[in-house]
């Protein structure tokens, strides 16, 4: 992974156009009364494996994606970005 920055700073603002949630949870939700956000009923962990990323749900103890870089190193831009 680059120590050189890669992308634009506006980049690091949210700009994520599908989220990745697990299936599990997403259903559960669904049911449950009274109405909870994913984003407050998830439980999840991602980090670098051997392979690439690994997106974990810790509530159900699974696996929701793992994204194999196969061998390629990946530019990553771990500048931290604040908003108010």
């Amino acid at each position: 992974m680059s120590d050189k920055p890669t992308l634009p700073l506006e980049a690091l603002s949210l700009s994520i156009t599908q989220y990745v949630v697990c299936s599990k949870c997403a259903d559960e939700l669904a049911a449950l009364l009274p109405p909870q956000s994913l984003q407050d009923y998830a439980a999840i962990d991602v980090g670098f494996t051997d392979y690439g990323i690994q997106v974990w749900c810790r509530r159900h103890k699974a696996n929701i994606v793992h994204i194999d870089f196969q061998g390629a190193k990946m530019p990553a831009d771990f500048r931290r970005l604040e908003t108010s």
